[in-house]
């Protein structure tokens, strides 16, 4: 949840600053992101954490792979979708990095907390 507060939390200044835009030329070729590209760049994200955090997607990952195999899947996505966004040189290229970003936070949100309550002591859980 921390990477996704995070995510959703930056990316919203920072396409509206003019470095952003001097910076990734080829986001914004004319200086300025259209309304739909900006749609694009926040909601691709959230489309990607919601396809993965779906039950029947992630209860694949959650009973086949283990928790704390899909947390190190999870981590691994973010990086590759960080670098991809990073790295990237046309705006699909950027979107598809933010996809992949997304894809992990909806992987970790549905197995963190299963894992976290594995953890707790019996006692304690709720």
């Amino acid at each position: 949840s921390t990477l996704f507060g995070l995510d959703i939390g930056y990316i919203g200044p920072i396409i509206e600053c003019s470095s952003f835009k001097r910076d990734v030329p080829h986001i914004a070729d004319s200086g300025k992101i259209s309304p739909g590209e900006e749609g694009l760049i926040v909601s691709l994200f959230s489309i990607g954490a919601m396809m993965i955090a779906c039950p029947l997607i992630s209860s694949y990952f959650v009973d086949e792979w283990g928790r704390k195999v899909s947390i190190m899947v999870g981590s691994l996505l973010f990086i590759v979708g960080s670098c991809i966004q990073a790295t990237a040189g046309s705006s699909a290229h950027f979107l598809v990095g933010r996809f992949v970003a997304g894809m992990s936070i909806g992987l970790l949100s549905s197995v963190i907390v299963l894992y976290q309550s594995e953890l707790a002591p019996a006692s304690l859980r709720g």
